[in-house]
């Protein structure tokens, strides 16, 4: 599974469309096996949108997110979680623990975002 993540320095960039550079991890049985830095300087959206296909992404987790864009993603099943804030490595952490959800860093009661690949 792919998760892609904007990233300003080591933080959740605040809004997806305009990070100048975003994070592609790979993750396979609960562990990062792969990481690779991409810097966005189209602010198009379909050129976000071509690289987030292009690398197979699965999950966008991102600070901010136009409605519009977010709603491109999802029609083409990649999964947003949006509107959090932390650092790269802590919300990535989250996610492939089950506990990262919308608006926030953690969830009590349950998984919100889909459990990688084991």
């Amino acid at each position: 599974m792919k998760v892609a993540i904007p990233r300003f320095e080591e933080e959740v960039a605040p809004c997806f469309e305009y990070s100048a550079d975003i994070a592609i991890f790979t993750i396979r049985g609960r562990k990062v096996v792969a990481r690779k830095g991409f810097p966005l300087q189209s602010r198009d959206v379909f050129d976000r949108f071509r690289l987030l296909r292009d690398q197979q992404v699965k999950t966008l987790i991102c600070g901010g997110v136009q409605d519009f864009f977010e709603d491109l993603l999802r029609a083409n099943g990649i999964h947003v979680i949006s509107w959090v804030t932390g650092s790269v490595d802590e919300l990535l952490d989250l996610f492939i623990r089950g506990r990262l959800s919308p608006g926030g860093r953690s969830r009590h009661a349950g998984p919100a975002s889909p459990a990688p690949d084991k």
